[in-house]
């Protein structure tokens, strides 16, 4: 094709990209061996204005080490792996882990979130009690981060505190899990935490053991020793004036019972609900329930049936007199316009509706503009290319045969084909009969989830029968 009629392509794509309301301005770009094109997209900040702030905060450099995720229609946020960011989701949104058993938010509710993690529940009580006034609470630095860039992106009043809560003020050692955050905690246990995630992962459908699950399970369970600082539950509400705790949510990792010893005779009686997990180690959960019967609380608990192979529960409690607020019918929505995955499918649409004989781009980019500092047209990074070889080959039949040959795609996403845990196990245990133990790092599902990433990883690798598959 000459460059005359390229370029007339990309105008004419170029022109029908811009003329869907949620794009602000659009550019497509031929790569330089004539391929399909690919297209930047610079979102409408009236009709996809999260999308736009996510672009402009990205341009920013406010991301850092946290990527986009989008874990439904409508939602974008920022988190530290794929997995996690659709866990998170599913707990809080989808299967309203929170909000059952009389837990309602009033008008104007003050929130406390602690054990934050990216800040889930932050939005979660955001959009289910508007006006509300959020104090998340998460020692994690990266975590932290992720917290005040999805209130920023979202509009949510939210006070980050970067610290634990516990009995008394001071410091204290605390492992990170970087592949698995909410097994973070100050009472990590490598081997009764690696029992816990193993259990969770036993009770999903259809789940595998053997060696695969053990080695993923390990790799999720690497740990970062750290030291944060501590500070009390009576302390936070002084320091900020709460005359009134409307909800109080704690989410520690067996850090609960120091939680609540933080609380002190003044603040309970103007705590009027308390949602929390409780590990049930050693009769803690018939102490935490004695303990707020005694406050004056109703109290009622139950168990997410994933988790009736671990110590984990959840405990709900309302004082009688607490005002009762709407009750959650169903899970609220996000009202931030389309995101990008929602988006691109759009796009897609309409370029086959207006020139059903066009190319459509084969990688789509948001972006904050179209161009560099030299005033130069930037395309979307390419997509990983493992250039065919044997081992990606053997990777795209595994992968036709989780998600259908359909889904052989460069571009195509792991945890949007609708993988998990236990598919990442599948997945993990077919390429290692194929191509040798060591073939794929287990986390790399999680953290570079696209075909075409996976792919160039499993590439790079020896041949079978190499010093790796020996």
């Amino acid at each position: 094709m000459n460059d005359s009629a390229g370029s007339t392509r990309e105008h004419a794509l170029t022109e029908v990209l811009r003329s869907h309301p949620a794009v602000a301005d659009a550019a497509v770009v031929t790569g330089e061996d004539g391929r399909c094109p690919s297209a930047r997209i610079v979102p409408d900040p009236d009709a996809a204005p999260v999308l736009h702030r996510s672009a402009a905060l990205e341009a920013a450099g406010r991301l850092g080490g946290l990527a986009w995720h989008e874990p439904a229609a409508g939602v974008r946020v920022a988190g530290v792996n794929r997995g996690e960011t659709d866990f998170l989701y599913r707990e809080i949104f989808t299967e309203n882990a929170y909000f059952r058993h009389g837990i309602t938010l009033p008008r104007g509710a003050v929130v406390v979130d602690v054990g934050a993690n990216i800040g889930m529940f932050t939005l979660r009580a955001a959009l289910q009690g508007p006006g509300a006034r959020i104090i998340a609470v998460e020692p994690v630095a990266e975590l932290a981060d992720a917290v005040a860039l999805n209130a920023e992106l979202h509009g949510v009043d939210a006070t980050v505190l970067r610290v634990a809560l516990g009995r008394a003020d001071g410091e204290t050692a605390f492992t990170f899990y970087p592949h698995n955050s909410v097994m973070s905690g100050r009472f990590a246990d490598a081997a009764e935490d690696f029992d816990v995630l193993k259990g969770y992962l036993h009770t999903g459908r259809n789940a595998e053991r053997g060696a695969q699950l053990d080695r993923l399970v390990a790799d999720r369970m690497r740990a970062e020793p750290r030291r944060v600082p501590v500070t009390t539950l009576a302390g936070v509400a002084d320091g900020l004036g709460l005359r009134r705790i409307d909800l109080l949510k704690i989410d520690v990792e067996k850090a609960e019972a120091e939680v609540l010893e933080g609380i002190g005779d003044a603040l309970w009686p103007r705590i009027d609900r308390i949602v929390m997990e409780v590990h049930d180690i050693g009769g803690r959960l018939g102490a935490v329930l004695g303990q707020l019967r005694s406050r004056g609380f109703e109290v009622a608990h139950d168990q997410d049936p994933r988790l009736l192979l671990t110590p984990c529960h959840n405990v709900y409690a309302r004082r009688p007199a607490a005002e009762a607020g709407p009750s959650p019918e169903t899970p609220p929505a996000f009202h931030g316009g389309p995101v990008e995955r929602d988006l691109e499918s759009e796009l897609r649409e309409l370029i086959v509706r207006r020139l059903p004989s066009a190319v459509p781009p084969d990688r789509f980019a948001v972006a904050a503009d179209l161009v560099t500092a030299d005033g130069q047209p930037t395309p979307p990074a390419a997509v990983p290319d493992p250039a065919g070889g044997p081992r990606a080959a053997a990777l795209a039949r595994i992968w036709a045969g989780l998600f259908g040959a359909e889904a052989v795609r460069q571009d195509a996403d792991f945890f949007d084909l609708g993988g998990d845990s236990l598919t990442a196990v599948r997945m993990l245990a077919e390429i290692e009969a194929e191509l040798g133990e060591g073939a794929l790092t287990p986390d790399l599902i999680f953290t570079e989830s696209t075909f075409g990433a996976l792919a160039a990883a499993v590439e790079a690798g020896p041949l079978p029968g190499g010093p790796a598959d020996r």
